[in-house]
């Protein structure tokens, strides 16, 4: 018992330590249960209750003394972590995805007694009753709203509580288009409208619902990571918020006052760049109040949607932060008294009291000093504290914070210097207008050469890549391999080249000037997906791979299924993931069939015993039944097909990236014709599936002749640009031997000659020449040749 107290204890205390404009009160604690979600009721008299959903059934908290909580009843249900409840005159309506039906709760005589029952139906429904996610009640207009239930796909049904301890079922509504969409996961009504989160089709609908047998739709709308969860209405029914429950969600608010026209007006995280989910969002005088799971509880002024402020926050789950489904999953913040209380899953009860105040609102334009045009993508920071904002395309950025004060405001952008406003006066409930204008750094070029190790001759068409935090730009070199990146900052880079039929090189330069390297790629068979050197994407689900830098995403222990990051230590942070996402886990994974991707066609005739290796990443989870489905890798050499792994939900390393290695020799033939492919699939009865694939290579020995006359067989010569009002460049296969040339004019007299040096594979000349037509003879020792006409201008 010590333990637990003690474990308590430091739950609260933390939590105090991190509290901002909310007050701790209290704490129960239901273990070993865990909680769901929680409502409230308020009697005649002024007393107050918590309506807490615990593992095991309802348990009724006075909370009129929000220091001093009881435990007035606990009302059993069926065992299941999911319980929902709302409340209508003295009636709870409990709903569990347990089964049983709805759960009707007569609150009228409390604390001395309640009673309760189960309604699983009457009319058209009657008896048919079980499983419900969530509800909600339009108390103007005596209607309960069902959702999630196991009636259809999960549509919403709609229950007349005109006798609260009867209802009659009155009608549904079924999206259109069935499936997932039809699926409701909870939802808002308000005189008679109702606004419905779609968590699998990932956007809100807006019904009428007057006439309970013929719903009308109004309208849909997506929202910011397309796995809508919940939905509340301002106070003057202007704007929906809204919450997308997985990793890196966002508190959404949208203007519906043009229906026609929904807009988007603002998306918030609490901690951004977390991966935190948000869950659960109530409307209380331009209030957002919000369980964040593992944040706990957030206030946020919304009182101008286009620009919400955190104003409180109390972190009912200290023993963590970041993605997944631990802490906060239900608060209720409509008691008479303003008391608020929130329901942790792993924590228990909180009785809190907030002291609610406006944000101080700093707005303001950014712009280039040199020309006035407006800049997107400028950070402005408000030191001293936490809270970044981002100018969008208009070059505006909207933000603010809790507490009055002086500050110091940062705006940032690459390529520009830093500036600082210092001493700006914000207040709370007032706006304060912030311009500036940044001044643009100088920038350099940066130019290279990409070349054959093997032969020296420059690659043609090679991919380059220069990137850093800040800055990207991808490009391609000419016909002697040179490449040039343009506007370029000061500042350390990493400059990625490719080929396929060649290994990738990539090289940090630090860039203050001008400044110009070399790339020298091996021959050989290597990606690590820097590049699109053209593997094949196929298959028959709509969840397909990838090629892109890892977003994780977890389930709901916190066990990470989608990859995070690539395998590390090669160029670059790139690999193929399978239908790539950070939102929630069974939203982004292979559903409904397969998915394949194919290499383009490898040689492995240039090598002396082959070994093939490769990093996978597998996961297998979830669903109904054993997991049973697999990750294959399958090799070709033109005519026959070897398997080279088969990963299942056992195999070994699943859930990280695990290299893998086979010598070819004594598994399939190699050719000149060969591929490989990744296939997998999802199968019956709808599991996890994600795969992963990187850092792709042949590994052995070169035989260098044979691979040299592959990829870099004897060219033609070429001279470019031509015609040239400068000089020309001669591009020739390297050999052996010295070389020359001869210019001729049109009357054929020579009025050039020049040496290739043996090796070299360009020279560059012509500056001299004047105006007109010639003819460049190049011979060997032998001289044998070739002549080429150039245009001088």
């Amino acid at each position: 018992m010590k333990k637990l107290i003690m474990a308590s204890f430091l739950v609260v205390g933390i939590g105090i330590l991190n509290a901002q404009n909310i007050q701790f009160r209290s704490n129960i604690s239901f273990s070993p249960d865990v909680l769901a979600n929680i409502w409230g009721y308020s009697d005649e008299l002024g007393n107050e209750y918590a309506l807490v959903g615990t593992e095991s059934g309802l348990s009724i908290v006075d909370v009129t003394d929000p220091d001093n909580p009881v435990v007035r009843f606990d009302v059993a249900g069926l065992t299941n972590n999911w319980r929902e409840v709302k409340t209508y005159r003295d009636y709870a309506y409990v709903t569990t995805e347990a089964g049983g039906g709805l759960q009707i709760i007569d609150l009228s005589n409390l604390p001395v007694s309640v009673n309760t029952k189960l309604y699983t139906g009457d009319g058209a429904i009657s008896g048919q009753l079980g499983s419900i996610h969530a509800l909600h009640c339009d108390t103007a207009t005596a209607y309960l709203y069902l959702y999630g239930s196991n009636i259809g796909q999960g549509h919403t049904l709609f229950l007349n509580l005109t006798d609260p301890w009867n209802p009659v079922f009155a009608g549904e509504y079924i999206h259109p288009g069935g499936g997932s969409d039809e699926y409701v996961h909870d939802g808002y009504v308000e005189n008679d409208t109702m606004y419905e989160a779609h968590i699998y089709g990932g956007f809100f609908t807006v019904v009428d619902v007057r006439n309970k047998s013929n719903p009308v739709l109004l309208a849909t709308q997506t929202t910011p990571t397309a796995f809508t969860h919940n939905t509340w209405l301002s106070d003057d029914h202007r704007t929906l918020f809204t919450t997308d429950e997985n990793s890196g969600s966002y508190l959404g608010a949208y203007d519906i006052s043009d229906l026609q026209n929904i807009e988007e007006l603002s998306r918030y995280q609490t901690t951004p760049g977390s991966g935190s989910v948000v869950h659960n969002t109530h409307i209380l005088n331009d209030y957002a109040v919000t369980s964040w799971y593992k944040d706990g509880v957030v206030i946020v002024d919304v009182s101008r949607p286009d620009n919400p402020v955190e104003v409180g926050k109390y972190d009912t789950y200290p023993q963590g932060s970041g993605g997944g489904f631990s802490g906060c999953w239900g608060v209720y913040p409509f008691f008479p008294s303003g008391t608020i209380v929130a329901s942790d899953i792993n924590n228990g009860l909180f009785v809190l009291t907030p002291t609610y105040v406006r944000g101080c609102y700093l707005e303001g334009t950014v712009r280039d000093s040199l020309t006035s045009f407006v800049l997107s993508g400028v950070s402005v920071n408000i030191l001293s504290s936490s809270v970044t904002r981002t100018t969008n395309l208009s070059g505006v950025y909207k933000s603010g914070l809790a507490n009055a004060g002086l500050y110091d405001v940062e705006f940032s952008r690459p390529g520009y210097q830093t500036k600082v406003i210092s001493g700006v006066s914000l207040s709370n409930g007032t706006l304060t207008q912030l311009d500036a204008e940044l001044s643009p750094l100088p920038t350099y070029v940066l130019t290279g050469t990409v070349t054959d190790s093997t032969s020296g001759l420059p690659l043609e068409n090679a991919m380059v890549l220069v990137e850093n935090s800040d800055f990207s730009f991808q490009t391609t070199t000419n016909q002697l391999g040179e490449f040039s990146v343009n506007g370029i900052s000061s500042g350390q880079y990493e400059v990625v080249a490719g080929k396929w039929g060649f290994v990738s090189k990539c090289q940090n330069v630090n860039i203050n000037g001008a400044s110009a390297i070399q790339l020298d790629l091996p021959v050989g068979y290597y990606d690590d997906f820097s590049f699109d050197f053209g593997w094949t994407i196929s298959g028959t689900s709509a969840n397909a791979w990838e090629r892109d830098k890892p977003l994780a995403s977890y389930d709901g222990n916190n066990n990470i299924i989608n990859p995070d990051i690539d395998v590390q230590g090669d160029c670059g942070d790139k690999a193929f993931v399978t239908d790539n996402g950070s939102g929630s886990f069974n939203l982004h994974d292979v559903d409904d069939g397969t998915a394949i991707i194919t290499s383009p066609i490898f040689d492995l005739s240039i090598y002396n015993n082959p070994e093939i290796e490769y990093h996978r990443w597998f996961v297998n989870t979830g669903g109904s039944g054993s997991p049973n489905d697999t990750l294959r890798i399958l090799l070709s050499n033109g005519s026959t097909s070897v398997i080279l792994e088969e990963v299942t939900r056992n195999s070994l390393g699943n859930g990280t990236w695990v290299r893998s290695a086979y010598l070819i020799q004594p598994l399939i033939t190699p050719t000149n014709a060969m591929q490989l492919s990744v296939y997998t699939a999802d199968g019956t009865n709808g599991h996890i599936v994600e795969g992963g694939f990187d850092a792709f290579r042949i590994n052995g020995q070169l035989n260098v002749s044979t691979a040299s006359e592959a990829n870099s067989s004897k060219k033609p010569a070429s001279i470019f640009p031509n015609p040239s009002d400068n000089d020309f460049i001669i591009s020739i296969s390297s050999e052996n031997v010295n070389r020359s040339i001869e210019v001729l004019d049109a009357s054929g007299r020579l009025v050039l000659s020049r040496v290739i040096p043996a090796r070299a594979t360009t020279l560059r000349f012509g500056s001299e020449l004047k105006a007109g037509i010639y003819f460049v003879h190049i011979r060997d020792s032998k001289s044998n040749g070739s002549q080429i006409r150039i245009v001088k201008f």
